[in-house]
């Protein structure tokens, strides 16, 4: 029996971000949130610029037990473009305290 595979044709989102946002934060061991949630967001990384680790998660009740993603000293973390999540970040430090360089492209 011969097989018939139509043309299909398929349109793929371009998103695209003219400007950028310098997102202020402060990291220490209690968790907070780091990056507000954005509904216009299109893009977002975060540079451990910190002698430590930071531990990253969706939910304020992160810890060094428990999170998402944990960025190494020195690291980036990228969130993946397709379907992007537009929820808060929150963050702690196992120790310590100071802040990482966050970018939202919007």
């Amino acid at each position: 029996m011969p097989l018939y595979n139509p043309p299909a044709t398929f349109t793929i989102p371009n998103d695209t971000s003219s400007s950028t946002n310098k997102v202020t934060n402060s990291l220490n061991e209690t968790a907070s949130e780091i990056v507000p949630a954005n509904v216009n967001r299109k893009g977002l990384t975060i540079f451990n610029t910190l002698t430590q680790n930071l531990y990253l998660d969706t939910v304020s009740t992160v810890s060094t037990n428990s999170y998402m993603a944990k960025i190494p000293a020195g690291a980036f973390y990228e969130l993946p473009a397709n379907k992007i999540y537009i929820g808060s970040f929150y963050g702690i430090l196992a120790t310590g305290t100071g802040s990482v360089e966050i970018r939202e492209f919007v």
